[in-house]
Parts: C-alpha cells; sequence; structure tokens
C-alpha cells in the first residue's frame, strides 16, 4: 500500500509541476515565446484614419533580444516601396508575458502587437488615444 502512495503522490507532483510550468506568464514559456519572438516578420499596416497623411502599407519588421534585458526587443520598422525595403526606424520594445503583447510607447503615441505563434496583430494609437494605424504580421523564420 505505501507504494501505491508514494507513485500516486509523486504523479499528482510531477501533473503540478507540469502545470504550473505550462501556466501563462510562467518564466519557462514566457521565455519560450520571448526567443519566438526573434527574426523577421512580414505583413501589411493599414490607415485607421482616413483624409490623414497615412498610407496603407507592406511592412517588415526585425527584432531581435536586447542583452542584459530581459523582455525587451529591438525592433527595425521598414516599409516595402516599389519593391525596395526602407527602413522607417528602430524602436525598443517590452513584451508582457501575461498580456502576450509587445508595447513601445513613445511620444509619437504607443505600438502595441499581440503575439501569436506564427503572427501578430495590433495597432499604433496616438497620444490622444487615436488608433492611426492597424498591423498584421506573419512569421517568415
Amino acid at each position: 500500500m505505501f507504494i501505491g502512495q508514494f507513485v500516486a503522490a509523486s504523479l499528482i507532483f510531477r501533473v503540478t509541476l507540469f502545470c504550473v510550468a505550462q501556466a501563462p506568464g510562467a518564466g519557462t514559456v514566457a521565455h519560450g515565446i520571448q526567443s519566438q519572438i526573434a527574426g523577421t516578420w512580414r505583413g501589411h499596416s493599414e490607415c485607421a484614419r482616413k483624409n490623414s497623411p497615412c498610407h496603407d502599407e507592406v511592412n517588415v519588421y526585425r527584432f531581435s533580444e536586447i542583452a542584459g534585458k530581459p523582455g525587451w526587443f529591438s525592433g527595425v520598422g521598414s516599409k516595402i516601396v516599389d519593391g525596395k525595403e526602407i527602413v522607417m526606424g528602430t524602436l525598443e520594445w517590452n513584451y508582457d508575458a501575461e498580456k502576450h503583447s509587445l508595447e513601445n510607447e513613445n511620444s509619437g503615441g504607443t505600438f502595441r502587437l499581440i503575439v501569436y505563434t506564427a503572427k501578430m496583430d495590433g495597432s499604433l494609437t496616438l497620444p490622444d488615444k487615436t488608433v492611426y494605424r492597424r498591423i498584421h504580421l506573419e512569421r517568415q523564420n
């Protein structure tokens, strides 16, 4: 009987440990998702405000982890014009494991991307809380 109780307790411990490791926000899961963010993402963005200087674009984002800053990424954003990639700038993005989101807040507004396994969807919101651009990206590598 004692061996059966030991096996049952051991099994419960292993299942509990597995569930905790898989919980949203758990370190192992967050690290796995963070390593999935690094790489090239391609897609498009469309203007949410019509009659503005905004133009719909084909985009390329290249994310890399920032050494010594867990949860932070450098993101180089480009647009494709006449088949050529034009770099628009580089921003630092913070990853929130609970919300599964990458975010950059700067004087021009807030970029927020929700991270799925092979795609990201999000927006650029201006300081006055107006959604200016919607962004849709898919993992390339």
